[in-house]
C-alpha cells in the first residue's frame, strides 16, 4: 500500500509538473497581445462590466485568465471587437465536464467515496495483493456479511469477510485484520490513479483560461468586454445646512475591487439601475439523458411507469433657514472636487466618472460623485406613526442638481457639528423629498379624534330598491405646543384614504399615502386647527326586506321629498294593517286552542258520570255549544288568513311597482 501511495504521488508530481511547462509553452507561443482593464461598468444587480483595450501587431493572441465562476457569465456576454479591419477567430478554452461524469467513466468508479469492503466489491475479478496476518496474492471474488455474536454483551454485529481466490483455493479474510492491499493488474491501477488525479482537479478553483485570437495585418486597436459578478456600488452623502446661503450636498459612492488584478488608471461608470441578470451553466456541459430502448422481450417483462400531463401637490414655499454654519460647508465644498458627471440611458442613470481611477485588487475606494449646492428647506414633519408626541427635525430637498440622486445614508451636518442620520430614496432632477434626521422635542402635538356624522342626502325608490346616498363626516383636531425659542415650520401629516375627500383646511401638499398641513409655530405658542373630511356612501335597500322601523328611520331625514314620504308611509300603513290582520288571527287561534283544551277537559270528567246525572247532560249541552263556536272560530281564521295574503300580495305588488324620488 505504502508502495501505491508513493507511486501516485510520483504520478500527480509529474503531471502536475508536466501541465505547468504545457501551459508555459502555450503562454509563451501566444502571449503576444496584453489588454488591460480600461473601463469598469458597475451596476446594482451584483454584476459589472469590465473593458480591455490596446493595440495588437498582426496575427495575436492572447489568453483571457478567470476564476472558473466567472466562466459562465464570460461565455454568456463576451464582445470582441477589431477595430481596424481586423476580424475575430474562435474563442478556444477547455470544457469542464460534470465531475461525477468523468469519474462514472473509469473502470472503478470513485465518485461516491466508496468504503473498503465496497471498492474490494467493484473490484471483483482484480487480482490483487493483500497484506492481513500473511501476505497473499489471489483474486476478489466477492465480499460478504457475516453476522457475529458478542459473547459480553451478547449482541450481533456484522462483520465483512474478502473472499479471495488464490492458488490454493477460496481463502476468507475478515477486512478488520486487513493492513494493506495493492492491485496488481496495471490496467487497473492506472484506472484507480486517474480516477484520483481527476478528483483533485475537481477541487481546483484555479483561474481557467480563454484563447482569443485576432487576425489582421499592422498594428491594430482591439477591445474585449464581458461582465462578471461584482459587488453592488453604494452611495453615501453628507449634508451641511449653512446659516446663509444654500445647502451643500455631497455624495461619495464606494465602489469595491473584488477582481484579482489591479486597476490602472481606469474609467469607471456607475450606473442607478437594475438590469435584469442570471447565472446559466455554460462552462459545463450538459448532456441530455436519452431514452432507453429495451428489446421486445424486456418490454413485456417490465411494466412501463405512467407519464405525467404538462401546464406610484402642490410644493411648500420657501422660507428662511435659521440653522448655522456657513464655512465649514465652503470649506468642504473646496476640498473635494466632483468627479463625476451624470446622464440618463434609457431607464437607467450613470454616475460617468472623469478621473481615471486606481484601485488595487481587493481593495475598496470613495469616489466623490456629487459636490453641489441644492435647494432645501428646514422643517418639523410630525406624523404620529413616527412618534406619537413630537415632530422630528427634516428637510425639504429639491433636486437642484442634473443628477439623479441614488438611495442611500445621509449624514447631516449644522454647521460644523453633527446634527443626524437619514434615508434618501432615488430622487431625479428637480425631484422633491422630505429627509428627516432628529427628534424635536421642543414641539409637542396632541390629537382629538372625533366620531362620524351621518347625513341622508338623497333618497329614491327604483322599482321597490330604496337607493339612498349618505355623507359621511369626520374631525380631526391637532394641538401643537411650541415651548422652544425659534420660530419652526411644522408639517403635519395625516394618511390620505383616496374614497375621503378634504374639506378644510387646504393641504400644502399631498404625497401618495398622506396629507401635509403647513403650521408656523411662535416661540411660547400653541396652535390648534381642524381637520374635516366627508365621504359619500351610496347605498341600496330591498323595501320588502326592510321593517317598519328602519322605515320610520328612513322618514326622520328632512331631505326627503313628499312623494318619497307618502310613499313610505302607505307601506308603514300597509305593514300596520297586516300586522293587525295578524294578530287577530293569531287571538282567534289561541280562542280554538283554549276551547279544545276545556274540551279534553269535560270529555274525561263526563267517563266518570252516569249518563242520567244532570251534571252530565250539563256537560253535553256545553259541548254542543263549543262546537258551535269552533265552527265560527274556524271560518273566521280562514278568512282573517286570506285577508292577510291579499294583504301582502298587494303589498309586495305594490312595493315591487314602486318607483318615486
Amino acid at each position: 500500500m505504502k508502495r501505491f501511495i508513493h507511486s501516485l504521488r510520483l504520478t500527480i508530481l509529474m503531471r502536475t509538473y508536466g501541465v505547468f511547462w504545457l501551459w508555459l509553452c502555450v503562454y509563451s507561443a501566444l502571449a503576444q497581445a496584453e489588454l488591460p482593464i480600461s473601463r469598469v461598468v458597475l451596476y446594482r444587480s451584483g454584476v459589472g462590466y469590465i473593458e480591455r483595450s490596446g493595440t495588437v501587431n498582426g496575427n495575436a493572441r492572447m489568453l483571457l485568465s478567470l476564476r472558473e465562476p466567472q466562466m459562465n457569465d464570460a461565455l454568456k456576454s463576451l464582445v470582441l471587437i477589431d477595430l481596424d479591419g481586423g476580424r475575430i477567430e474562435p474563442i478556444q478554452y477547455t470544457a469542464r465536464d460534470p465531475l461525477s461524469r468523468v469519474l462514472g467513466s473509469y473502470a472503478v468508479n470513485l465518485a461516491d467515496n466508496p468504503s473498503q469492503a465496497e471498492l474490494l466489491k467493484r473490484l471483483r475479478g482484480v487480482p490483487i495483493e493483500v497484506v492481513a496476518q500473511d501476505t497473499l496474492r489471489g483474486t476478489v471474488l466477492s465480499v460478504e456479511e457475516r453476522p457475529v455474536r458478542d459473547e459480553k454483551s451478547g449482541q450481533t454485529r456484522t462483520e465483512h469477510w474478502l473472499n479471495l481466490m488464490t492458488a490454493e483455493g477460496v481463502v476468507s479474510i475478515p477486512l478488520q485484520t486487513v493492513v494493506r492491499f495493492r492491485v496488481l493488474d496495471e490496467r487497473i491501477q492506472k484506472e484507480l490513479e486517474n480516477a484520483l488525479l481527476t478528483l483533485g482537479s475537481g477541487l481546483d478553483t484555479d483561474r481557467k483560461t480563454l484563447v482569443l485570437a485576432f487576425v489582421g495585418r499592422g498594428q491594430r486597436r482591439v477591445m474585449v468586454g464581458y461582465i462578471t459578478e461584482m459587488p453592488l456600488w453604494k452611495m453615501t452623502y453628507r449634508l451641511v445646512i449653512p446659516q446663509q446661503g444654500k445647502p451643500l450636498l455631497q455624495g461619495w459612492a464606494i465602489v469595491e475591487n473584488t477582481t484579482d488584478e489591479d486597476w490602472q488608471n481606469v474609467q469607471v461608470t456607475l450606473v442607478s439601475g437594475r438590469p435584469m441578470s442570471f447565472v446559466q451553466n455554460l462552462y459545463e456541459p450538459i448532456y441530455l439523458k436519452r431514452p432507453e430502448y429495451r428489446p421486445r422481450l424486456d418490454a413485456m417483462l417490465v411494466p412501463e411507469p405512467s407519464m405525467p400531463t404538462l401546464a406610484e401637490g402642490d410644493r411648500l414655499r420657501k422660507t428662511e433657514s435659521g440653522l448655522p454654519g456657513r464655512a465649514f460647508g465652503e470649506a468642504l465644498q473646496e476640498s473635494v472636487p466632483q468627479m463625476a458627471v451624470g446622464q440618463s440611458i434609457g431607464v437607467l442613470f450613470e454616475y460617468r466618472v472623469q478621473t481615471p481611477v486606481s484601485i488595487r485588487r481587493q481593495q475598496s475606494a470613495m469616489l466623490p460623485v456629487i459636490n453641489q449646492t441644492i435647494e432645501a428647506v428646514p422643517i418639523s414633519l410630525y406624523n404620529p406613526s413616527r412618534h406619537a408626541q413630537h415632530p422630528l427635525f427634516g428637510i425639504r430637498l429639491t433636486n437642484t442638481t442634473a443628477l439623479t440622486l441614488m438611495e442611500g445614508p445621509v449624514t447631516v451636518y449644522t454647521s460644523d457639528s453633527y446634527g443626524g442620520d437619514a434615508l434618501l430614496d432615488t430622487v431625479e432632477p428637480q425631484g422633491v423629498r422630505v429627509v428627516t434626521y432628529a427628534l424635536d422635542t421642543d414641539v409637542e402635538v396632541a390629537i382629538e379624534v372625533g366620531g362620524q356624522i351621518a347625513e341622508i342626502v338623497s333618497a329614491k325608490v327604483v322599482r321597490g330598491v330604496l337607493e339612498q346616498r349618505t355623507k359621511l363626516q369626520r374631525l380631526t383636531r391637532y394641538t401643537l405646543r411650541h415651548r422652544g425659542v425659534t420660530p419652526r415650520l411644522v408639517l403635519v401629516e395625516q394618511p390620505y384614504e383616496g374614497e375621503w375627500t378634504l374639506l378644510q383646511p387646504s393641504a400644502e401638499e399631498r404625497t401618495r399615502e398622506f396629507y401635509r398641513f403647513k403650521r408656523v409655530l411662535e416661540p411660547k405658542k400653541t396652535d390648534t386647527f381642524e381637520v374635516r373630511e366627508e365621504r359619500i356612501i351610496s347605498e341600496t335597500y330591498a323595501l320588502l326586506e326592510r321593517d317598519s322601523e328602519s322605515l320610520q328611520l328612513f322618514l326622520s331625514n328632512a331631505r326627503l321629498s313628499e312623494a318619497m314620504r307618502k310613499a313610505l308611509q302607505e307601506i308603514i300603513e300597509r305593514r300596520q294593517q297586516i300586522a293587525s290582520l295578524q294578530a287577530e288571527t293569531q287571538r282567534e287561534q289561541g280562542r280554538l286552542k283554549e276551547i279544545a283544551g276545556d274540551q279534553a277537559r269535560i270529555r274525561q270528567n263526563m267517563a266518570q258520570l252516569d249518563r242520567a246525572s244532570e251534571l252530565y247532560k250539563q256537560y253535553v249541552q256545553k259541548l254542543a255549544q263549543q262546537e258551535s263556536e269552533i265552527e265560527q272560530l274556524r271560518a273566521r281564521i280562514a278568512r282573517l288568513q286570506k285577508q292577510v295574503s291579499d294583504a301582502q300580495q298587494a303589498l309586495t305588488h305594490y312595493i315591487q311597482n314602486l318607483t318615486v324620488e
